[in-house]
């Protein structure tokens, strides 16, 4: 029998391997259906009162704050690829949404906090997003929901998850309209 030591190059695989699968057993079960896709929350649950930090202000924020319209959340970094293709049809969603009495907003990810997200929002044109920071992605852990970015939550006005969408997704689409619509019941 063989007794020689692996060499790192072997042992890379084997520990991803190891981690992709402890990660995957300490996640809930994936929403069905294609990354992008909209999937329904049945039953609505309570999120949890998250204190975040206002990127403008740099005050603590909660999204309890928005208890009393329906409230789209945002999970993304800068770093993330999806994240980044998707902002400006978010922020364009945002704009239309106003006068129906939705909020959008975005929580970063970074662990750089405002270092990293204010250059990163100004040099992408994105300043009309309202972002909140999570530099401990303590979010991602209260969501039930680990290594997805983006990830973004249908909220109802009482507080209840009632959407979740993994990666990215065209939200200026008249698709994604339609069932932002359906599912908070706002009229046309």
């Amino acid at each position: 029998m063989n007794s020689a030591p692996l060499s790192l190059p072997r042992l890379i695989p084997t520990f991803a391997f190891g981690c992709a699968l402890a990660m995957a057993s300490a996640a809930p079960a994936a929403p069905s259906g294609a990354p992008g896709q909209l999937t329904e929350t049945k039953p609505a649950r309570p999120v949890p009162d998250l204190t975040l930090t206002d990127l403008a202000q740099e005050q603590p924020a909660s999204l309890a704050a928005y208890r009393g319209k329906p409230l789209i959340v945002n999970l993304w970094a800068t770093w993330c690829g999806p994240c980044v293709t998707e902002m400006p049809s978010l922020v364009k969603l945002a704009a239309d949404l106003e006068d129906k009495g939705v909020a959008v907003v975005a929580i970063s990810e970074d662990r750089g906090g405002k270092f990293v997200v204010d250059p990163f929002l100004k040099d992408h044109n994105l300043t009309d997003m309202t972002v909140y920071l999570d530099k401990t992605m303590s979010t991602m852990k209260a969501m039930k929901q680990s290594a997805i970015l983006p990830m973004t939550l249908l909220i109802d006005a009482q507080g209840n998850e009632v959407g979740r969408v993994l990666g990215d997704r065209d939200w200026d689409s008249a698709d994604s309209k339609a069932e932002i619509a359906r599912v908070f019941g706002l009229g046309s």
